[in-house]
């Protein structure tokens, strides 16, 4: 009991105990808003290398990104929305990069045109020519 005791005592005074998974990594995202401040809608990225992910730089910092991200943040600001890239660390966040002209598009990427043109047909949405929501949408683009 006194070393179960003991041993309690050095890891609350040290902070060395088991709550090292509460202190990790800082969480990155792209969220995107209306002129106005409304959130619209947020992708996650990362900081370290993953399958299917590509190193993309945001205001000269290395992030890891995936193609459809990528495509969600040109559709955003060919919308005229804003782009945010924000650190947020559980608790609180923090605006890394509010520059909609720092987001990469898939022609950044250092892809081929043919990798480029196959994540472009990937992404697209179904049966886009009767899509009676893209016909309504497309009406009222003119009206941001």
């Amino acid at each position: 009991m006194k070393r179960s005791f003991t041993c309690l005592a050095i890891c609350a005074l040290t902070g060395t105990c088991c709550a090292t998974a509460v202190y990790a990594q800082n969480d990155f995202y792209i969220r995107s808003e209306h002129s106005n401040g409304e959130f619209t809608g947020f992708h996650e990225i990362l900081t370290e290398p993953k399958d299917g992910y590509h190193q993309a730089s945001y205001c000269d910092r290395v992030f890891w990104v995936s193609a459809g991200t990528v495509i969600w943040t040109e559709e955003e600001n060919a919308a005229g929305r804003t782009l945010v890239l924000e650190e947020n660390d559980g608790k609180s966040r923090t605006i890394v990069c509010k520059d909609n002209d720092a987001f990469v598009t898939l022609d950044e990427l250092g892809l081929s045109e043919k990798e480029v043109a196959k994540i472009r047909a990937e992404n697209e949405p179904l049966d886009m020519k009767s899509s009676r929501l893209r016909t309504i949408r497309d009406a009222f683009k003119q009206y941001k």
